[in-house]
């Protein structure tokens, strides 16, 4: 059985944050939060001080090429060995949306799980 053929609009839609593994949604992270130049040495900088082994080049740069595949970043050269990466509008609106659900998450009112009259609030934290 063959696979159905995807229409134009799912060929050429943005990802969505679950299009992408969570390496690639960490990596865009990176891109947005490194103050200077998004270079490759930077962005692995990044995030090796965020994961508990250090990044490897090769994975990294990888995937750096697959975002840019996505249209989620662009890459420029800074000089002949050292390229600058940027996120596109589509990978800015996507850390946007997913930052924006991630609030709202956030702002909910918990259940009641303990059998209390009220869902914790702030004061209620230690």
């Amino acid at each position: 059985m063959t696979e159905p053929t995807p229409t134009h609009d799912e060929m050429h839609r943005s990802p969505t944050h679950y299009d992408l593994t969570g390496f690639q949604r960490d990596v865009c992270q990176a891109i947005a939060a490194v103050d200077d130049e998004p270079y490759g040495l930077a962005l692995k900088a990044y995030l090796d001080e965020r994961y508990p082994e250090p990044i490897n080049h090769s994975r990294l740069y990888q995937n750096l090429d697959t975002l840019a595949d996505k249209g989620l970043i662009t890459c420029d050269p800074l000089d002949d060995r050292t390229n600058a990466y940027t996120l596109t509008e589509a990978g800015h609106n996507l850390l946007t949306k997913q930052a924006e659900t991630l609030a709202r998450c956030t702002d909910r009112p918990r259940p009641v799980a303990d059998g209390g009259a009220h869902a914790p609030t702030e004061a209620d934290r230690p």
